[in-house]
């Protein structure tokens, strides 16, 4: 029985053992997926739903490192917020919560990304339905970088009744702002 995304990061957050080198079976484990590929760097390459250096793992979400001296790489169960659970990551055998870095830190393991799949099994997930503040906060930077490069002073806005004026892209995001924030 394949788990959900949550289930996946409680059943991993449960578990304080591990057999030592075998971090794709421990994963997929947690996610209730049977095997297919005996390495980590295979699963990954083999990954549908993928996000090649987003750091942002979700809870639930495999994280995927590649290389280590045999090339296997390592996979650990994402937390969210920056933290996966990580086979011997606590010592030989251990599982701990630790900082998605830590790997690349102590292993020197190069990070390639997450993926909502292991052994191409789609780990059930829900879509976040609405923007989060990080995602507004995102979102804003994106807009102000655009903009500054759109213009980098001031710009000729048409009004609605033919005129035109000058306004700093500032005075321009603002009075967007206010507009958008008056149709919600």
């Amino acid at each position: 029985m394949v788990f959900d995304a949550e289930t996946t990061a409680r059943r991993a957050l449960a578990d304080n053992t591990n057999k030592p080198g075998y971090c794709q079976q421990w994963c997929r484990e947690k996610a209730g997926i049977g095997s297919l590929y005996g390495t980590a760097a295979i699963a990954w390459k083999n990954t549908n739903d993928r996000y090649p250096g987003n750091r942002d793992v979700p809870r639930g979400a495999m994280a995927f490192w590649t290389g280590g001296s045999h090339g296997y790489g390592h996979i650990a169960v994402g937390l969210g917020h920056g933290m996966v659970r990580s086979t011997d990551s606590g010592g030989a055998g251990r599982p701990a919560n630790v900082p998605l870095a830590w790997v690349e830190q102590h292993w020197g393991l190069p990070y390639a990304g997450w993926a909502w799949d292991v052994n191409e099994v789609t780990i059930p997930h829900e879509e976040p339905s609405e923007m989060n503040a990080a995602d507004w906060d995102k979102m804003q930077k994106m807009i102000n970088d655009a903009v500054k490069q759109v213009w980098s002073s001031q710009m000729e806005v048409s009004k609605s009744d033919g005129s035109t004026k000058k306004l700093s892209h500032d005075q321009v995001l603002r009075e967007t702002y206010q507009k958008v924030a008056k149709a919600v």
